[in-house]
Parts: structure tokens; C-alpha cells; sequence
């Protein structure tokens, strides 16, 4: 981390305004290594980005008390879900302290804790700068001012919103880094992708005339063009959600705003459709009007505002099959942890070239860190997921996240769904919401399952119904245990009455197949049991199992591992294969004519 030297002398913060400009000349303040500039026709700046951001303000001291302003003109290349451009603050679970100027991917926020809103380990409001946006590579001005009493944020010297449910002094955490260029605690770093021309702190709140008068000052900042030292490059590589028999999805995202078109064409050449989009970072297009189980090639082509161009490679999607027709998929789930482990898992699903992929939940680590998606999960999961359609739940560590639900592209209300593939029809459940008896969900749930006509039906969520875990629900080393999650035990009952064949789950790092069960007991499939299978060996920390074999435990194994389906009419090949190709469990199930 490098470190940030104020040449201030001893003068006290409370006496007066400091002012950091980011500039050629005046960079002198600063200790920082070879700091790289934007050209002056695009108003200077100090160039951010994660190799030399955040700049730790060595003197804590200085942090104001009470009255504040703190403002920045600031240009933002890169948005993010917790963006920061000053602050100490300290933001983990109900631990809430200090403040932070910061951003999220689209507007300009701040968060403050205050000795008036503390309800015993502080608490954090953050104000946003509603429809005020921000432009990518272009500068604003943004402001937070608090008197004691209210708190204000404006942006281009226009009040954009503000709060009085802070009050008194400010709550600061003795761990929490003062920096600059990045939202930074304890446990987080998010760096600033962008510029700094100025950041200053007042120990007093001015008035909205004042920042009028500031921002008029150096207004002709914000008509200067765009910059970025951003490369056009790809982010996220396309990659497939939902497909029908008729229509795929298909998302990818840029490393700065693009025009976007994609292009499906039949594999004979007979049948082409595309797709085009506006200029934004994130592309989700519908390809419709396709064919039932027809091979399709597909290209995307990407085009920045300088005219810059990128083309994917040529890829291939299968549409979904119709009810006459055979297919296979992977069920896989807990991808969290592990790249390496998540990459090796991924490519031996994609080296059976299955017609779809199921997750079973916690695709990521931390739902709400861009990075484990960008950085780990859709890196991991290609070529697999770019020409393989995959369909996930939530599991708990996604934390619900906005990113999920802007990476995924799925039936409504998307945190649970189902939908049909050949004869077979899947019921996505979010065991992290609640399923007890009349609950939204379990009524939804009831009625999907009492619709279907398939052949084949899945159960598939993140908790596991039944599972011979060793402590996820009791230490079965020195107790007794729940031996699966109470809240999803309340869908049995649903899937025994509907016919469901094998429920789908993960959040226990290992792999689990049960005897088939019904009413308590181990019953045959042909007479109605449901086999419930664990299967989340796709990258997280392997687990252990009770050290008693339970009443309806059959399959274990720790491996990392993916399970490969194959449906053919009334039959069902079930393999269970480990990272390294070996094939470790098997079964069929035949139905009735």
C-alpha cells in the first residue's frame, strides 16, 4: 500500500481547509511512485486504478468530529457495486462506522455513522445521488455536508438528496483505514478506476450556494470529452441462460461501454437472426424465433465510442429438445472457492458436451464483490457456459446480491423459477428464503409441481433436504443432528406428492446420494421415493460426513465432482464423475410405460 505524506505542517484539522490537488504540479505533496497523468486537454488527473490505489492517509487525527465538508472532482472509468473515493469507514454485517464519499455503478453515494443513529455497533446510512448519474470517463463534482443534524449530498452543485437520520458525532472504528481512491475497511478493497484532479475536507458544512459557487469555479471540467485509459477488452466473454425451444439468452459485458450486435446463424446456414443493443458496459440479448434442438453458431461483435471494435470467436449453442427428444446435463454447485478446482470441474463437464448445466448455488464466494464473479466464477466456467446454456439457484453465499441477478438472465421472479428442457421440467428453489407452510414460495412451488406434465421432474436448490454432513446441523461427533436444513425440509412433503425423481442440492462440500425415500422410509422409485443427491464438489473446501452412516444415507464420497445425466424416453443414466474424469457412482431409473 503507498503511502500518502500531507504537507500540512501542524496545522490541526479543525482549523482550516485541506485541499489535495492531483495535478503535475502540485503531486509534489505525495510520495506516490511514478504517478501517471491524463493529458490537459482532458483536464489533467491523476490516473486510479488497483495498481496504485488506495493512498492510506497516515494521520487518522485529522478526520473531522462533527461538521463536515468533504468533496472531490472526480471522473469514474470503472463502476462498481462499492466504489470509494475518501473515507474511513468500517461496513461488516451490523458493524457500521465511519464515513466514505464513494459511488456504486451508477451514482454517487456517501455513508456516514453517527453517535445519534448508534444502535450499539454503529449504523450506517447511505444517501445516493438518485437520477443524477454519472458519465464514464467525464468529471463531476460531488459534495457531502453534514452540520450536526442533516446530511446533504449534491453532485454538479445540485442537491441531490439527503437524510436527517444521522445526528451528533461521527462513529469511527480505531481499525478502519482513512483512505483515498478506494472504498476500503477491515475486510474490503475496492480500488478507484478513474481520476482525481481535487479531494478536500472542511471542518464545517457550507451552503448549497457555496457549492454552486465551487462547482461554477471550475465547471468547464465537465465539458471536456471523455477519457479512459481503459482498453476495450472483454470482461465477461458471452456466455448462455435460458434456453427454450425456441429462444437463448445471451450475456456478456466490456471493459467500457460498447454498442453491441449478435449474430445466430443454423449451422446449414438456413435460418439467421440477431440481436442489437445500446451503449452500456453489460449486454443481455434474447435471441428468439429459433428452432427446436438445433445447432446454432453465434458471434458477437462489440464497438466502443471511438470506434473501436472487438469480435468473439465463432461459438455454438444447441436449442432446447422437445419432449421426443434425448438430451444429458451436469448438475454441479458450490463453484465458490478454488478457481483452479472450479476451471478443472467446469472442463470436464464441458468435455461430455452436455445440452445444459444446473448449479446448485453458491457460484461465489461473496456475491457482493464484482471480482469473484469477473475475477473467478465466469472465468472458471468457460468454454463450458459459452456454448452450454447453465441455470443456477441462489445459494447463500451469492447474499442475494444485485450482481446475480444482473449476471443471470431467467424465468420470473428469478430467486426461484422453473422450467421445461426435452421431457423433463426443473423446479428452482432458494432454500435461503423462507418455505414454511404458507410462504409465497412453497405456494408457488405446489402449484408448478401440480401443472406439470413432464416425464421427468428435478428439484434442484442450494440447502440440502437430507444430508449425512458432520456439522452443518449438529456436530454428529459429539451430538445429534437436524440432518438437513428445517427451513427446505418443508418442500418433501410437495415432492413426494408430485412425482419429483431427484432433488438436486449443494452448500455441503461433498457428494451424497440417498437410498430413495418416501414417508420417512426407504421406498423403491418405481413406488414413489425421491432421491436426493448433494452434489456441490465444484471448487469450495471438501467437507466430512458423520462418522455413523445415517438410515437413508447409500453414495459418499469427498471429491470434488460433477454428476452427468443422460434422458432417453422413460429411462435415466446417472453418473457421478470426479475432477479427474473418474467415474465413482451410478444408477438408473427406468419408468413405467
Amino acid at each position: 500500500m503507498i503511502s500518502f505524506v500531507m504537507l500540512i505542517g501542524s496545522l490541526a484539522f479543525t482549523q482550516a481547509e485541506h485541499a489535495w490537488n492531483f495535478n503535475p504540479e502540485t503531486i509534489h505533496q505525495f510520495n506516490l511512485q511514478e504517478p501517471l497523468f491524463a493529458d490537459a486537454d482532458f483536464g489533467y488527473g491523476l490516473i486510479c486504478n488497483e495498481e496504485n490505489m488506495p493512498i492510506t492517509i497516515d494521520s487518522k487525527k485529522r478526520l473531522p468530529v462533527k461538521d463536515f465538508t468533504i468533496s472531490a472532482w472526480v471522473s469514474i472509468e470503472e463502476p462498481l457495486r462499492w466504489g470509494g473515493i475518501i473515507g474511513c469507514v468500517q461496513d461488516d454485517t451490523d458493524i457500521e462506522y465511519g464515513w466514505v464519499l464513494g459511488y456504486n455503478e451508477t451514482q454517487f453515494t456517501f455513508g456516514l455513522s453517527t453517535t445519534g443513529a448508534d444502535d450499539g455497533d454503529g449504523r450506517l446510512t447511505y444517501v445516493h445521488s438518485d437520477s443524477k448519474t454519472y458519465g464514464y470517463g467525464t468529471w463531476h463534482y460531488v459534495v457531502a455536508t453534514y452540520d450536526g443534524e442533516s446530511l446533504r449530498l449534491y453532485v454538479d452543485g445540485v442537491l441531490c438528496n439527503k437524510t436527517t437520520e444521522q445526528s451528533g458525532d461521527i462513529l469511527y472504528n480505531d481499525s478502519s483505514p482513512f483512505v483515498l481512491g478506494a472504498y476500503a475497511d477491515a475486510n474490503e478493497n475496492h480500488p478507484l478506476d478513474g481520476r482525481l484532479v481535487q479531494v478536500s475536507l472542511q471542518n464545517q458544512a457550507i451552503s448549497a450556494l457555496d457549492v454552486a459557487r465551487l462547482f461554477e469555479e471550475r465547471k468547464e471540467l465537465t465539458t471536456l470529452p471523455a477519457w479512459s485509459d481503459t482498453k476495450l477488452d472483454w470482461k465477461v466473454a458471452p456466455y448462455l441462460n435460458w434456453p427454450t425451444t425456441n429462444a437463448m439468452s445471451v450475456s456478456f459485458e466490456t471493459t467500457v461501454p460498447t454498442t453491441a450486435t449478435v449474430i445466430a446463424t443454423r449451422d446449414d446456414g438456413s435460418h439467421s437472426v440477431s440481436m442489437q443493443s445500446t451503449l452500456q458496459p453489460f449486454h443481455q440479448l434474447r435471441l428468439s424465433d429459433l428452432e427446436q434442438n438445433k445447432k446454432y453458431f453465434y458471434v458477437v461483435h462489440v464497438t466502443d465510442s471511438n470506434g473501436e471494435t472487438i469480435t468473439s470467436e465463432q461459438l455454438s449453442f444447441r436449442t432446447a429438445p422437445g419432449v421426443e427428444d434425448s438430451f444429458t446435463f451436469v448438475a454441479i454447485g458450490d463453484t465458490q472457492s478454488q478457481a483452479d478446482v472450479a476451471k478443472r470441474v467446469s472442463d470436464l463437464a464441458y468435455m461430455h458436451r452436455p445440452n445444459l448445466v444446473v448449479h446448485a448455488g453458491d457460484l461465489v464466494d461473496t456475491g457482493t464483490v464484482k471480482n469473484d464473479w469477473t475475477g473467478h466464477f465466469f472465468p472458471a466456467m468457460q468454454p463450458l457456459i459459452g456454448r452450454v446454456p447453465f441455470m443456477p439457484v441462489l445459494g447463500n453465499h451469492e447474499q442475494d446480491a444485485k450482481h446475480y441477478y444482473d449476471y443471470m438472465h431467467l424465468p420470473e421472479p428469478e430467486m426461484y423459477y422453473s422450467f421445461t428442457f426435452g421431457n423433463a421440467e426443473f423446479f428452482m428453489i432458494d432454500g435461503n428464503r423462507t418455505l414454511h407452510e404458507g410462504s409465497k414460495q412453497l405456494e408457488w412451488l405446489e402449484k408448478a409441481l401440480k401443472q406439470s406434465v413432464a416425464t421427468w421432474k428435478f428439484a434442484v436448490l442450494h440447502q440440502p433436504p437430507y444430508t449425512s454432513d458432520s456439522n452443518d446441523y449438529g456436530d454428529t461427533y459429539l451430538e445429534t443432528s437436524t440432518r438437513g436444513d428445517p427451513n427446505v425440509r418443508n418442500i418433501i412433503a410437495l415432492l413426494e406428492k408430485n412425482g419429483v425423481d431427484i432433488c438436486f442440492s449443494g452448500h455441503v462440500h461433498d457428494y451424497e446420494r440417498t437410498f430413495p425415500i418416501l414417508d420417512g422410509k426407504v421406498i423403491p422409485t418405481d413406488e414413489g421415493g425421491v432421491v436426493y443427491v448433494t452434489t456441490a464438489g465444484g471448487g469450495g473446501y471438501l467437507e466430512h460426513f458423520d462418522p455413523t452412516n445415517t438410515w437413508f444415507g447409500h453414495k459418499k464420497a469427498n471429491y470434488h465432482h460433477l454428476v452427468y445425466i443422460a434422458i432417453h424416453g422413460n429411462q435415466l443414466e446417472f453418473q457421478a464423475i470426479d475432477e479427474h474424469g473418474n467415474l465413482f457412482d451410478v444408477m438408473t431409473i427406468t419408468k413405467p410405460h
